[in-house]
């Protein structure tokens, strides 16, 4: 599997891979973390996801498993997007995701996780990727249809879905 070392770009984010420095600023909190990824932090992200971003990666395990999303325009960041090699199988990968709540309903978690999957597809020799959200989240579960997921199983409370390369929609240019 290839490693995430540079930033992927998508019409207005730029997704930045989680590195260790990073991981330590997020340890230290918002404002050194905004100091570490040179944006803007939002106290509603940070509270959130700041402590998964601490979480994600260590000086250990150098490699990313989680990307920032960042609005190129803004400099803010708007989300993240977690994506980690399946324990269940070779080449699968599952993946999820946040959106601060002042940037949920305007595209950004559809937008983030396309560019996601774009590399996971392209270069990281991703045959499936999976994802689970809660049964009661309808917002994750359009999110997941958008992004041209299927639903796989439902075990109780969360719905796991399914994606492979010829399951995606035809991307609109």
């Amino acid at each position: 599997m290839n490693v995430l070392d540079h930033p992927l770009y998508t019409a207005r984010l730029r997704l930045e891979p989680v590195t260790p420095e990073m991981a330590d600023a997020a340890r230290a909190g918002q404002t050194a973390f905004a100091n570490v990824i040179g944006a803007d932090a939002p106290a509603d992200w940070c509270a959130a996801s700041l402590g998964l971003v601490a979480r994600s990666i260590s000086n250990t395990d150098s490699a990313p498993t989680r990307a920032v999303a960042i609005h190129r325009r803004e400099g803010v960041v708007i989300g993240d997007v977690r994506f980690e090699p399946s324990p269940r199988a070779e080449r699968e990968f599952e993946i999820g995701y946040g959106i601060a709540r002042s940037r949920r309903r305007q595209g950004y978690a559809v937008e983030a996780v396309n560019g996601v999957i774009d590399w996971l597809f392209e270069d990281a020799g991703a045959e499936t990727i999976l994802a689970g959200c809660d049964a009661n989240n309808t917002a994750s579960v359009r999110t997941l249809r958008r992004l041209g997921f299927w639903l796989d199983s439902n075990p109780g409370q969360t719905f796991w879905w399914v994606l492979a390369p010829d399951l995606r929609p035809a991307r609109r240019a």
